[in-house]
């Protein structure tokens, strides 16, 4: 690599001293807006010495909440001159560094021809390259952090003390104006669908601007406004982090990834194999996970591998990045489609391998387009739950199951209400390993006074779905299908069923009209014949290839669009 030069080197452009003059002159205006509500309220108090009547008090009280939002925004502004004050600050000591490097570049490029030190000119100029990429990446880091601090200071749409409950989609109120809209809480999503109807346009469009996270987590509202609603949110997330940045910065770090050991020497000659290294292990996980967001800005944009993709538009249902990440996208409207597929992920299902998911649903939606004679399709990827995020103990347990199950119901009857009721579309739930778990528990589901809202129900790879027989899982035995490669390949049913597993027991008869009763001593899965599901043929390799062109994505598709007569049984 040749010596740097001083150019190499970057600068920072920016005037600081202006930025401080601003940060200064808005703490003092703060101060000003909290004189100012306070005067007015001490001004109004003043007339009650002089004005007597019955609606006094409350006449008076009306300018409290004047001078409690001069103090909030007070408060909001102050902490926007503090983050700029801070900026500046660290910005000054980046710069300065940098200016620094830049002279001991010249240092480096301006030595004497007759100078022989090649090798430490060199290795002088790498820690001058290396001392400038800390700085540069402690100066993005240190940026971002001034936005969130400025964004969660001032309204910019970022939820804020959420109401929890699988149908309060929280609210978003702004802490410092007082004329926030704020978003009421719904029993069910039925109430949601006819409130949003009610609305006008002008205020359906003021409330996804306003409240774009709390509006496009409500299960009920249409699925044009709920992707209106999420890609806002998406944006300012992706302008708020810049993950392509972080995503370029961590491909530029890419360590050695194998490695060459002595395999176990046969006669006299030494054999080597190559291993990948746990270093670039960790690295390509984190890659993974970088390239998220990524994936989905190309499936709403149509860019990258999604360009020339035959798909439908993408709708962004939900998307928090929060902790392990939710997201729900689909593969055309819901709303309109003749036959949509919701797909529950299992075991580390998380925003940071939605790729893999959402590819699962792109193929499922081509394969069941190609047959549905003219039909509209829609298939949506559902992370919607907190998954578990390993084998030991995570998935063994059933507590993930019960607690997700609230919201899978609520994504349901929202979608079925958004439809427009029962009856209107046809829905299958297609659930994979520890999902058919979760599904199995949405079914059980204590307080509901309905089934799922589903018309066919699809266990694939199933550890179990804690009920005994298809036909507790209120679709009918005969809508309830599974789909599991052989033992030895996919040996998830088989270690599932001691955890979520269910006996069945039922009265029988015997010859001559004898009735008994049969106990079944054995856990029952989706694909054990004493289950009574459908059991669909597959040509899956392993637990995570059940997406695989053949066999596979036929048989799904048959039941996705409503022709379970085609399905190829085992």
């Amino acid at each position: 690599m040749p010596l740097i030069s001083a150019s190499e080197i970057p600068s920072f452009t920016g005037d600081l001293g202006r930025l401080e003059t601003i940060a200064r002159r808005l703490a003092v205006d703060g101060e000003a807006l909290l004189g100012t509500g306070e005067s007015l309220h001490a001004t109004f108090q003043g007339i009650g010495a002089d004005y007597q009547a019955v609606e006094v008090a409350d006449l008076l009280a009306t300018t409290l909440p004047v001078r409690a939002a001069g103090e909030r925004l007070r408060d909001g502004v102050t902490a926007v001159s503090t983050a700029l004050r801070d900026y500046t600050f660290s910005a000054q000591d980046i710069s300065t560094r940098l200016e620094a490097l830049r002279e001991r570049a010249r240092t480096v490029s301006t030595c004497s021809p007759g100078d022989t030190d090649e090798d430490g000119r060199a290795s002088e100029s790498d820690a001058i390259r290396a001392e400038a990429a800390r700085l540069v990446s402690a100066f993005e880091r240190m940026e971002a952090d001034t936005v969130r601090t400025i964004e969660s200071a001032l309204p910019l749409g970022t939820p804020h003390r959420p109401v929890h409950g699988p149908y309060a989609p929280g609210r978003e109120p702004y802490p410092l104006f007082p004329w926030a809209p704020e978003l009421p809480a719904f029993g069910t999503p039925e109430e949601a669908t006819a409130w949003w109807e009610r609305l006008s346009a002008a205020e359906q469009a003021r409330l996804i601007e306003l409240a774009p996270a709390a509006v496009g987590a409500i299960d009920g509202l249409p699925a044009a406004a709920r992707d209106e609603a999420n890609r806002l949110v998406f944006l300012r997330y992706w302008d708020r982090e810049r993950p392509d940045l972080a995503y370029q910065r961590h491909l530029a770090e890419e360590p050695q990834r194998h490695v060459r050991v002595p395999r176990r020497p046969h006669g006299y000659a030494i054999e080597y194999r190559e291993i990948e290294t746990a270093e670039w292990k960790a690295w390509n996980a984190e890659k993974t996970r970088l390239a998220a967001p990524l994936v989905i800005r190309d499936r709403l944009n149509g860019t990258g591998v999604y360009a020339a993709s035959p798909l439908p538009p993408a709708f962004l249902l939900r998307f928090d990045p929060a902790d392990r990440g939710k997201v729900v996208i689909a593969n055309g409207d819901p709303d309109r489609a003749d036959h949509t597929a919701v797909f529950v992920p299992g075991t580390g299902a998380e925003l940071s391998g939605v790729a893999g998911d959402m590819r699962r649903m792109d193929d499922l939606w081509k394969e069941s387009s190609s047959r549905s004679g003219g039909d509209s399709v829609s298939t949506i990827t559902w992370i919607g739950y907190d998954s578990p995020d390993g084998i030991f103990p995570g998935a063994t347990r059933r507590s993930h199951a019960h607690d997700g199950a609230p919201h899978l119901n609520a994504f349901l009857d929202g979608l079925e209400s958004a439809q427009g009721g029962a009856h209107q579309g046809h829905t299958t739930v297609i659930a994979h390993s520890y999902g058919s778990t979760l599904v199995g528990a949405a079914t059980q589901e204590d307080g509901r006074e309905r089934p799922i809202a589903a018309d066919n129900i699809v266990a694939i790879g199933s550890p179990g779905m804690l009920v005994g027989h298809a036909d507790q899982l209120g679709v009918g035995g005969e809508n309830v299908w599974s789909m599991q490669a052989p033992p030895l390949q996919d040996p998830v049913a088989e270690g599932g069923r001691l955890f979520h597993g269910e006996t069945h027991s039922e009265w029988r008869t015997r010859w001559f009209g004898v009735p008994y009763y049969d106990i079944d001593l054995t856990p029952n899965v989706p694909s054990d014949p004493e289950f009574g599901a459908g059991r669909m043929r597959n040509d899956s390799v392993d637990h995570s290839g059940y997406w695989s062109p053949g066999m596979n994505l036929t048989n799904q598709a048959h039941v996705v669009i409503g022709n379970p007569e085609d399905v190829v049984h085992e």
